[in-house]
């Protein structure tokens, strides 16, 4: 029945009463929560008259609608923190939050909804859940990593911000999901439906040309779609294959070398992705 003070708890940041409040204790969390976490896209939790979140787009419509914004939210949770940390610290831990959820959102998060829903549109995939690979996959990416990811970053938890979040975030979306989109195309375009085939491959390409994936090894750019429409039927491509040059002839290696010749050099370098 008693308050435990060693340090905070759940109830404390969420719940509880404190001096900056007059002492009032809600039995709401979301009365102090700024981002909504749970979908595959975060979204701010600027809501209704009835609590839910304000989906309108247009400015003056979306703020007739909203009766508690995310800043109000957001601002009953800074008094809280007010309590053992300065403003500095506690500005800089929200700046550092919101550009990790709009890293999640805008890399990973919309352009895998943006795939899935191209895949469904060009009817490459059913319409019914989990019937195929890339659902799970898709599934795995924000509802697993992808929230771990956020969470981990709302609650300064860093292993499960990064190893268990972002990094497998990036590894499920380029080790599987392009992978497997682009193999559900390449199968397509075998089978007659070339033109459903390239509207999935121009919407993967765009997403790969963004300058957020330039880490990715180069290769020489192949118009996948163009190849599609010409008839030409392109193998799925691998995200783990790389630009390497070929192992030298034996001739190559009994020849004698060109002194005005620069050291080889390897093309392929790559950077280990920034999160």
């Amino acid at each position: 029945g008693k308050d435990y003070t060693q340090a905070p708890t759940c109830a404390t940041c969420h719940m509880s009463g404190h001096s900056r409040n007059d002492g009032k204790v809600t039995h709401d969390p979301g009365e102090r929560i700024s981002w909504s976490n749970r979908p595959p896209v975060s979204v701010v939790t600027d809501t209704d008259a009835e609590g839910n979140i304000v989906k309108e787009t247009d400015p003056k419509k979306r703020r007739e609608l909203i009766t508690f914004s995310a800043d109000d939210k957001r601002s009953n949770m800074k008094q809280v923190c007010a309590h053992c940390h300065t403003p500095d610290y506690i500005n800089a831990f929200y700046s550092q939050y919101d550009d990790f959820v709009v890293l999640y959102n805008e890399k990973f998060a919309k352009p895998g909804q943006k795939i899935m829903a191209e895949l469904t549109k060009q009817e490459l995939i059913t319409k019914t859940q989990f019937d195929e690979e890339i659902e799970w996959t898709w599934f795995y990416l924000w509802h697993h990593e992808g929230r771990r990811a956020r969470h981990g970053a709302s609650m300064m938890a860093p292993d499960y911000a990064h190893w268990h979040g972002m990094y497998e975030v990036a590894e499920r979306f380029y080790m599987e999901l392009i992978p497997q989109a682009q193999e559900i195309a390449a199968h397509a375009a075998e089978h007659g439906q070339a033109e459903q085939a390239a509207a999935v491959t121009t919407v993967i390409d765009e997403i790969l040309a963004r300058p957020e994936h330039d880490w990715r090894p180069k290769k020489e750019p192949v118009d996948l779609a163009a190849e599609i429409e010409e008839g030409e039927t392109p193998e799925a491509t691998s995200t783990e294959d790389a630009d390497v040059d070929s192992p030298p002839s034996s001739d190559e290696k009994t020849g004698e070398a060109n002194d005005d010749s620069p050291p080889d050099s390897d093309d392929t370098e790559t950077e280990e992705e920034s999160e």
